[in-house]
């Protein structure tokens, strides 16, 4: 039996409404290590999206950085094999990649290696790693390495186990709004083309899931997206509408994987709730979702039919993590009475974006203020002067 620890799409160095997750993504990454201090697993697999973006800031690199060094401190004979996603520059996340290998951290950043598989011996039985990083174009199409992959695993003598790790959209996967997924199916991936495997562990989807009969997504083990968030009060393992996180545990073992999930408990919860600005402006002593929530981060979606003014500024004294003020149904309502009232200026062909921005004014405060419309003007045709250059 041979045992790996499955994780993906970390997002380091991610800003979210403005709000910098470092602290949160450094709690997550020491209780990642922890897990690994008994020394039972084999492997780590990270899939993907190790960084949200292609040149990250330089405290994310120093946090991943940190992260290997404390690791490899901690549990010496795992294997720490990564592999980058579509938010990853693949050529700056496999730098000195062939100095970490000497450490036993493994960087698979070339798709066309993909055929070469990492071979990790655990009590006497091998496992064979093969590493597929995001396809971009102009690479190997996903039905080519699964044939150059199909070849070399047949040719892995001696290996009792094969593992894909690779990041991906398979075709029948759920995404969940925090993702950078493409239009159209030119992404998307039949997960058979890899039925050979005993596990595919995926990345890119950042919903925990099962896909086919041996491919999982661990999902992302923080909520990137309010729509990600689990619902206050909710409990443990059993989310409605939102997500719990998790790192999934796998025994590679005779008769096939076994997977367990590993719940993650965040630095911080993400929350989204609704009701009029009362509810949020008075008494919440007896709110038991507010009071469960107050030291979260907040989105707040306000279902008054009026705009409530400087409602952000107004909220976040009482609630110091409120991220995000929704109030769709009030511009719902002044969207629809603006056309109401003015339906031959608010088709018209030729209206300027001028006359959008003054009745937007009047929809809002019921009259256009001079000095905002002329500052507006001059802002205008910056813009539009710095696009002729």
């Amino acid at each position: 039996m041979i045992k790996i620890l499955h994780t993906a799409d970390l997002h380091l160095g991610k800003v979210f409404h403005d709000h910098s997750l470092l602290e949160d993504q450094a709690a997550m990454l020491e209780d990642l290590a922890r897990l690994l201090d008994d020394g039972s697993f084999a492997a780590l697999v990270i899939a993907g999206d190790v960084y949200d973006r292609s040149i990250p800031p330089p405290e994310a690199v120093e946090l991943f950085g940190s992260f290997l060094a404390e690791t490899k401190k901690r549990s010496p004979s795992t294997e720490i094999i990564v592999i980058p996603g579509n938010h990853d520059s693949a050529s700056r996340l496999g730098f000195g990649r062939e100095l970490f290998a000497r450490l036993g951290i493994r960087f698979g950043v070339s798709a066309e290696e993909c055929a070469k598989p990492l071979i990790v011996e655990r009590g006497g039985e091998r496992c064979a790693f093969f590493l597929l990083p995001f396809l971009s174009p102009g690479t190997l199409s996903a039905e080519e390495a699964a044939r150059r992959m199909k070849k070399a695993r047949q040719e892995a003598a001696g290996a009792a186990y094969s593992v894909l790790a690779a990041h991906l959209f398979a075709t029948g996967g759920e995404e969940s709004g925090s993702e950078r997924v493409f239009l159209g199916n030119a992404e998307r991936v039949n997960i058979s083309l890899f039925k050979g495997f005993d596990y595919i562990a995926l990345g890119h989807l950042h919903r925990c899931q099962h896909i086919g009969k041996k491919a999982w997504y661990s999902g992302s083990p923080l909520a990137y997206s309010f729509g990600e968030a689990a619902p206050t009060g909710a409990p443990t393992g059993a989310p409605k509408g939102g997500q719990e996180k998790f790192f999934l545990s796998v025994e590679l073992k005779e008769g096939g994987a076994k997977v367990d999930k590993i719940p993650i408990n965040p630095r911080r919860k993400l929350a989204s709730i609704s009701g009029p600005f009362a509810r949020f402006s008075g008494d919440i002593s007896a709110d038991s979702e507010l009071l469960a929530a107050k030291d979260d981060y907040l989105e707040i979606r306000l279902s008054d039919r009026g705009i409530t003014e400087n409602a952000r500024d107004i909220l976040r004294k009482r609630f110091p993590r409120l991220l995000s003020i929704r109030q769709d149904e009030a511009l719902t309502g002044l969207s629809s009475a603006a056309r109401a009232s003015r339906p031959d200026r608010m088709d018209a062909p030729n209206r300027s974006i001028e006359t959008d921005f003054k009745d937007f004014l009047l929809s809002l405060y019921g009259e256009a203020d001079n000095e905002e419309l002329d500052l507006f003007k001059s802002l205008l045709a910056e813009s539009e002067a710095e696009e002729l250059l």
